[in-house]
């Protein structure tokens, strides 16, 4: 069953952000996953302030968990960590 990771960023330095994407994408093609969404103003309906989101579709959960798992991704992570504020979760699809 598909699996959507759903990611809200708060950018405080956007070219370690750009710089991270550029890295991170391939890592997430790799493993099986698909950006589906990118918006830096998603329009705010009710209780929840956005300023940068993204949705990637994968194969499954342990796609997910494996791509946060997996040590080629770990430097990635803390150079995200460092440049933005994140807020991550990942949906099981229907």
């Amino acid at each position: 069953m598909s699996a959507y990771l759903v990611v809200d960023l708060d950018i405080h330095d956007p070219e370690a952000i750009a710089d991270y994407r550029s890295r991170a994408l391939p890592l997430v093609a790799k493993a099986g996953g698909r950006l589906i969404a990118l918006d830096d103003a998603p329009l705010e309906l009710e209780g929840w302030q956005a300023t940068n989101m993204l949705i990637i579709e994968f194969l499954d959960m342990d796609a997910i968990r494996g791509l946060f798992a997996s040590p080629e991704y770990a430097p990635l992570a803390h150079q995200r960590q460092a440049a933005a504020g994140s807020r991550i979760i990942a949906l099981r699809g229907v």
